[in-house]
């Protein structure tokens, strides 16, 4: 088992963008993965703020987030594995991409997902409570309709937040379908960058992406206005892209705890 660990929230797609990360750069680690609310106490545990996820501690220092874990990584890297280009206007593209990719697209996914999924257990039980500790599992159990409306108030979610959620995933949609529509390899031309794997975690969950190690939903048990979605997503350019992505450079792993 190895000394590094990471702390996270299991479904999230920035923990998925983290894991990709450290298996990019082939960093060991051990996970450890909480179900959502409980992973606030875990991180406060840490002395980390509620937010600092996917929290990977190295050597007993502790970065909080991606925003700390890629730059390090990205320093410490071969050539070979750098993910950030040396030209700075590419460097600034490439930032800029992986911003939208997590925050203005990323963040509607979330909240389209949690709204919509959280309203069937069964369905969304793998990803919340997949290899968690137990007592997370069966408060979970025991409180599922109060614990989704803690979630639902946290994330301060309803349907119109959904709806403009949903929106903003379909033009995310349409400004990488345009910037692929050229036939090009990467986002950013021909070689792999950080905003590829920030688009492709981030929005992996609109196509239920093989190879997302947050234990995504079975396509065949979610309802049916989903499953349409997912598979009107799935087959634009930018669906192709996202799972091409993790076939290419995904390392094929279990999740790691």
């Amino acid at each position: 088992m190895s000394k590094n660990l990471l702390i996270t929230l299991l479904p999230s797609s920035g923990v998925d963008l983290g894991r990709w990360l450290l298996a990019h750069y082939k960093v060991d680690y051990t996970e450890r993965p909480h179900a959502p609310i409980f992973h606030v106490l875990a991180l406060k545990s840490w002395g980390v703020g509620a937010e600092e996820y996917p929290l990977f501690v190295q050597d007993g220092e502790k970065y909080k987030g991606n925003d700390f874990t890629q730059p390090m990584l990205e320093a410490k890297a071969p050539p070979e594995l750098k993910l950030i280009p040396n030209d700075p206007a590419a460097a600034k593209e490439v930032d800029e991409l992986q911003h939208y990719a997590r925050f203005t697209v990323g963040g509607a996914v979330v909240n389209w997902s949690y709204w919509n999924l959280l309203k069937y257990k069964s369905v969304v039980w793998p990803s919340l409570t997949t290899q968690v500790p137990w007592y997370e599992k069966l408060v979970w159990f025991v409180l599922y309709p109060i614990m989704r409306g803690l979630m639902y108030k946290g994330l301060k979610l309803d349907q119109s937040v959904a709806d403009e959620g949903l929106k903003t995933i379909y033009a995310g949609f349409d400004k990488f379908d345009a910037m692929l529509a050229d036939g090009r390899p990467y986002l950013t031309g021909d070689k792999l960058t950080y905003a590829d794997l920030a688009m492709s975690a981030c929005l992996g969950p609109m196509i239920l992406a093989q190879g997302y190690h947050g234990m995504l939903p079975n396509h065949a048990k979610c309802p049916v206005f989903m499953q349409k979605i997912y598979a009107e997503l799935r087959a634009r350019p930018t669906g192709l892209h996202i799972q091409k992505m993790y076939d290419l450079h995904r390392p094929a792993a279990l999740l790691q705890v």
